[in-house]
């Protein structure tokens, strides 16, 4: 298979797998106005945002993106380095780790297109194997900074003496309405992803629709932006996550209208509390 990086650039959004019309979003549904991933995507490469997209045989398959630590949207500080955003190649079941070595390889591209500018890339990992993987990272010579499961800081200097990169302190606290009878609800999603975009949505319609309204305090963040990630970060960090009264939940958890059910059946638990 013959594969041609091309630099990411806003006349490519167009190709960007998970924009409108890419792979990663052919033959599936998803809910949300998925058009923002591109303005989001041009909101960052104004801010200094580089990649690049990979074509195999001229098809668009894949990405890799990484903006200096000043303005990357995530929280890390990392004077004079530059910090990896997003990579993924398009077209394997989630769980298939074919699409590894194509990421490797555009991981490869984009640290090799840094060093000249950079003192060096940092990096957030997952203690999964096919998802961001930890040792995906260290196999390319990042090494584990600190962990926090399931996420681990990576650093891969360019620079002799270049300072380590260090992960913010977490600053959001989600709520606990229970003793109140309410169920709280703390979301955080990002127009980067499509997924996101859809999680949110559905977590609206959810809540709009259920028949006790008055007993869901919904509060949901967007974090696109630097600010707003070293404002609202969690912790572990990440820039999707949602709480149900305090307690962290995995919305890929609930597919179908299991995310509904388990809303009704957090709110009917309550009503003990509501009652008095």
């Amino acid at each position: 298979m013959s594969v041609e990086y091309r630099p990411l650039c806003e006349a490519r959004l167009s190709d960007l797998v998970c924009c409108p019309g890419g792979l990663e979003l052919a033959g599936k549904s998803f809910a949300g106005r998925l058009g923002l991933v591109a303005d989001w995507h041009r909101d960052r490469l104004r801010e200094g945002m580089r990649g690049f997209v990979a074509y195999a045989e001229g098809v668009p398959r894949g990405f890799v993106e990484y903006a200096p630590a000043d303005v990357a949207p995530f929280p890390i500080e990392a004077p004079g380095a530059c910090v990896l955003l997003c990579f993924h190649w398009a077209g394997t079941q989630p769980e298939d780790p074919q699409h590894l070595a194509e990421e490797r390889r555009m991981i490869e591209a984009a640290t090799a297109d840094a060093r000249p500018a950079f003192a060096g890339m940092a990096a957030l990992g997952w203690s999964h194997p096919t998802h961001y993987p930890i040792a995906l990272l260290l196999g390319l010579g990042f090494r584990e900074i600190v962990r926090d499961e399931p996420i681990a800081l990576l650093w891969l200097p360019f620079q002799a003496g270049s300072a380590t990169p260090t992960l913010a302190r977490p600053t959001f606290r989600a709520r606990d309405l229970g003793a109140h009878g309410v169920l709280a609800i703390d979301q955080a999603w990002s127009a980067r992803c499509p997924y996101s975009i859809h999680f949110a949505e559905r977590m609206r319609d959810v809540v709009s629709t259920h028949p006790d309204r008055e007993s869901i305090d919904l509060r949901q963040v967007r974090i696109d932006t630097r600010d707003e990630a070293f404002r609202l970060a969690a912790s572990p960090w990440d820039w999707g996550w949602t709480y149900l009264n305090a307690e962290e939940i995995s919305l890929f958890q609930y597919g179908g209208d299991t995310l509904r059910e388990e809303i009704a059946r957090r709110v009917a638990s309550l009503g003990d509390a509501r009652a008095a």
